[in-house]
This record gives structure tokens, C-alpha cells and sequence, in this order.
């Protein structure tokens, strides 16, 4: 058998190559660990949109608020929504009251018509998964 010989540069070229093969390896195992659930992941952005339906009820009308948080176009379900009021000069809000996303992600509020000009909203406060939201803003008169 025959010894072979290599010069210095190429054995330098060759030991960086290793070095280079070595450090992609970690790196993609550490990306692939960064990117699973619970390591510090990115929060899911939301969207939150309501609306409002009057409703007759025994002569007195109420109104019946829907809210419908999405993620990527899809109803999250499971979440705590709350429904935000300010009335008059105002300019506080006020949690009025607090539900659960259904299946597709729509929550309803059946409330009292408003003896004043009331402003509504709904707000998601986000979770470890995914981000805060608020809806639009909707105005009952009396």
C-alpha cells in the first residue's frame, strides 16, 4: 500500500469542508427545535370583526352582537371573547359582558336596546398561541 501524500492548503480545505458540513447539521437541528410548538414559537395573528341584529322580544327589541375571531381565515373556537361598552360622554370602556367562540369561531351577545347612544366592540386578549385582537367599533341608538 502507498502512502499518498497531501499538501497543507488542501489538507486546510479539506478540514474546513468537515467544519462546514459539521455546523449546517447544527444549525438545521437547532431551526427544526426552534420552530416546534412551545419553544418560543410565534403567536397566530387574529381578526375580530362584529355585528349587530335587531331583535323583537315580547314588544321590547333587543339586539343580538356577533363576533367572529379568525385566524388565517379560519373561526378559532374555544376562546374568551369580551364585549366592551361606552355610553354618552364616556370615554372609558366597560367589559359588559364575556363569552366563548364557538366551533367557528362566532360568539353572540344578546343585550337590552340602549336608552343612549352606546359604542360596542369585542376584544380577544390573545393566548400563548395566538395574538390579541379587537373589533371594529358599532354604534346602537336608542
Amino acid at each position: 500500500m502507498r502512502a499518498v501524500r497531501a499538501s497543507l492548503s488542501a489538507r486546510v480545505g479539506s478540514a474546513a469542508a468537515v467544519a462546514v458540513l459539521a455546523t449546517g447539521g447544527v444549525l438545521a437541528t437547532a431551526g427544526a427545535a426552534s420552530a416546534a410548538p412551545g419553544h418560543g414559537h410565534a403567536k397566530l395573528p387574529t381578526t375580530l370583526h362584529i355585528s349587530n341584529k335587531a331583535v323583537a322580544r315580547n314588544h321590547h327589541h333587543a339586539d343580538a352582537l356577533t363576533g367572529v375571531l379568525r385566524s388565517h381565515r379560519k373561526g378559532v373556537a374555544g376562546e374568551t371573547i369580551t364585549l366592551d361598552s361606552r355610553a354618552g360622554v364616556h370615554k372609558k370602556w366597560a367589559v359588559v359582558a364575556t363569552g366563548t367562540t364557538g366551533t367557528d369561531g362566532s360568539v353572540t351577545f344578546t343585550i337590552a336596546a340602549p336608552t343612549t347612544k352606546t359604542q360596542f366592540a369585542m376584544v380577544f386578549a390573545g393566548d400563548s398561541t395566538y395574538r390579541k385582537s379587537h373589533s371594529n367599533v358599532i354604534t346602537l341608538k336608542k
